[in-house]
Order: C-alpha cells, then structure tokens, then sequence
C-alpha cells in the first residue's frame, strides 16, 4: 500500500476550515450580540444595597413593588452626571406616600426614615407625598443612609429613566 502527499488537497481543506470556522465566528458574535444588547453588567460601589455587582436585563418589561431596577439618577451634587443606581421598587403608581413625622411610609409600608441633614451637615429637603402617578417610580435602597425617593434629590423616578431590572449576582 503506498500513499501519497497532495499539496493541493490539504490547502483546501484548510480553506475549508478556516471559511468555517470564520463563519462561527460570525454566528458566535452575532449571538453574543443580542445577549448585549439586551443584558448589562454594573457595579454598586456604595453601601445602599448588600449587593455589589448585578446583571441589569433591558428588556422593556413592567416592574413591581420588591423588584431591584437600573436607572440614570437625577443630576445630584453628590454624583457625576448621568450615573446609573440599582434601587429597590417600594412604590409604583397609584400608591400612596406619606410622612408621619421622620418615616416615610408607601402603599401602608414603612420604607425608612429622612433624616434633616445629609452625612456633611447639609440640609436634606424630603421627598414626595401623595399618589404615585402614573409612569413613576418610589425607590428604597436597603441602607437607611441610602439616596432615594425619600429625598427631594432623587423623588419619583419616571419610567422614562428605567434601564432594566436588575438581579443581584454578588
């Protein structure tokens, strides 16, 4: 039995292979593309939430009470511009916000106390009260120290601002 070497034979099947394996390429981008667009990874570099790090889904989808959400914060003096907080839903529209004396209660829960001054001794004007209206959002952070709806920097959050849902991861 005798064999042979052909040159040429082997060149295509290594075109062959590289023509495939670009293709998977392609399809394995293309795939991981979707799941970018659709999924974000952040970080929480502040004590509000036990969490630190969490995959936000942006699939457009309604959020309730207990759900953790993204979204890009109100211009504050405390954070650059367009930052991003992960926050517990505790009010969505038509509940109802009260203040009975430094607790703030949504839909009959108490959420947490608004303290007069922030950390530096700067007066804190409280949140909202009243009915959420449509399209808004009440957040909590699990810290107490937590910026959220329960101060006037941050108040309702419109849907408008709501980038995802997020799951905590770590």
């Amino acid at each position: 039995m005798t064999s042979s070497f052909d040159p040429a034979a082997l060149a295509g099947w290594r075109q062959t292979g590289i023509v495939a394996l670009l293709c998977l390429g392609v399809f394995a981008f293309k795939a991981g593309e979707g799941t970018l667009a659709r999924y974000k990874f952040g970080l929480n570099v502040t004590e509000s939430l036990p969490h630190w790090a969490f995959v936000t889904d942006r699939r457009d989808r309604e959020v309730g009470r207990g759900d953790l959400v993204e979204f890009v914060a109100p211009d504050t003096p405390y954070y650059p511009a367009g930052q991003h907080f992960v926050k517990r839903v505790a009010g969505t529209a038509g509940d109802v916000i009260e203040r009975r004396g430094d607790r703030v209660w949504v839909a009959g829960k108490d959420v947490g106390r608004v303290k007069p001054t922030d950390s530096l001794g700067r007066p804190a004007a409280p949140g909202p009260v009243g009915v959420i209206p449509a399209g808004s959002l009440f957040v909590v952070g699990d810290n107490p120290d937590s910026l959220d709806s329960r101060y006037a920097l941050i108040g309702l959050i419109p849907a408008s601002r709501v980038v995802g849902q997020a799951e905590p991861i770590l």
